[in-house]
């Protein structure tokens, strides 16, 4: 899969043709094969180049095929061959993303034969050719948060794919899998990884295309058994809470789900439970415990909601998304405003909740803008700029 993509590109840039024909691979008096955009010969194990890059792309070449070894002739070659190997070497081992996270050794042979220089060819890898081609290609941060959120969701222990256009290192790798296990309320488990011995590897460690391979601590079968139990309990525990608190309307409101989180939950106590079921269950527990069932709710009603990496969410309403903190969903007693019955839900923008004090990823979360408040701002800025109007 992967393969296939680069290879057109791979061989049409650099791998050169030889004078007055079409073919790029040379083996005296033998049959060429010419492609779209490359020529082979019935011999796809000799390939030829000019200039260092057709060097390095040719080198590439073997590597996309997970070839073991290969031969290279270098015809009309200016450069110095044996320095310029040794770096295109280095540079498809630890500069290319695939070189990088399957190759596991790279030795090569060169003897000048006449009018050329041969170069013999010896790769070892790390991983199966069945590892490389099963890579998934995404792209940008959308692309390596819906990774990480199939690798949750699938409770895979390990995920490796091809992020273009993503310059993030390791911990922001980690951030985004921390909120990829938080967005999955129903999955207690995967709750803990933030604090579980992990391995996150990025081939190359820096650019902007990289191969990037998260793995998790095992689970043995009996944790895995006891998470789909929790989240069987916990769609039964939310159905019936959502069955004994119908709408007054076709649909939940945010206050009327935050009502039914309120009215459940035993109470904030920071040594108690930390998990949606346990708030739902009428347990003892800390504002982790609440959010989350406070998110599990929404998923379910079909309302926009997001975990925020500071212990709080982002829901969605009607104008625009908001901030929700945890001591919205406390009990009166704990310290939530008076009201259960029809509570008043405060929710901010990113700039009352920056006023506040707050501080959170901005670019990994949705933005919380007051648009009626600007558009009203504007509206008066534009009625004050108005000039005024003559004198009849």
């Amino acid at each position: 899969m992967l393969k296939k993509r680069v290879l057109s590109l791979v061989l049409s840039l650099a791998l050169l043709p030889l004078p007055g024909c079409a073919a790029m691979l040379e083996r005296g008096h033998e049959t060429i094969t010419t492609h779209v955009d490359y020529a082979v010969t019935e011999d796809e194990s000799v390939l030829r180049a000019e200039t260092y890059q057709g060097l390095v792309s040719a080198m590439l070449y073997f590597v996309n095929e997970h070839r073991r070894g290969g031969t290279i002739r270098l015809y009309n070659y200016t450069g110095d061959v044996e320095a310029d190997l040794a770096n295109a070497r280095d540079e498809v081992m630890y500069e290319d993303p695939l070189g990088a996270f399957s190759i596991h050794g790279f030795t090569y042979d060169l003897t000048p034969i006449l009018t050329y220089y041969e170069v013999e060819l010896r790769i070892t890898y790390s991983r199966t050719a069945q590892e490389v081609d099963s890579l998934r290609e995404v792209t940008g941060l959308a692309g390596v948060r819906q990774e990480l959120k199939r690798l949750v969701a699938g409770q895979e222990g390990s995920a490796a794919f091809l992020a273009s256009y993503f310059s993030g290192d390791k911990e922001l790798v980690k951030q985004l899998l921390y909120l990829a296990c938080m967005n999955a309320p129903e999955l207690a488990a995967h709750h803990d990884w933030n604090y579980w011995p992990m391995s996150i590897s990025l081939y190359p460690e820096a650019g902007t295309r990289r191969i990037i391979e998260v793995k998790l601590p095992p689970f043995v079968a009996d944790e895995m058994e006891d998470e789909r139990q929790y989240a069987q309990e916990l769609e039964t525990a939310a159905a019936a809470a959502l069955e004994a608190a119908p709408p007054a309307g076709e649909a939940y409101t945010l206050e009327e789900l935050a009502a039914i989180v309120r009215g459940a939950h035993g109470g904030i106590d920071p040594y108690g439970s930390n998990d949606a079921l346990a708030a739902l269950s009428g347990e003892p527990v800390e504002a982790r415990g609440v959010l989350l069932a406070m998110e599990y709710l929404c998923q379910q009603c079909g309302i926009e909601v997001e975990y925020v990496a500071g212990d709080w969410l982002i829901v969605g309403t009607p104008e625009g998304y908001r901030h929700l903190l945890p001591q919205s969903l406390y009990r009166t007693e704990d310290g939530a405003e008076p009201g259960e019955t029809a509570p008043s839900l405060p929710l901010y923008t990113d700039q009352e909740l920056t006023e506040m004090g707050y501080e959170w990823p901005e670019a990994l979360h949705p933005a919380c803008e007051d648009y009626a408040g600007s558009a009203r701002s504007a509206m008066n800025g534009a009625e004050l700029s108005e000039p005024p109007q003559a004198e009849e």
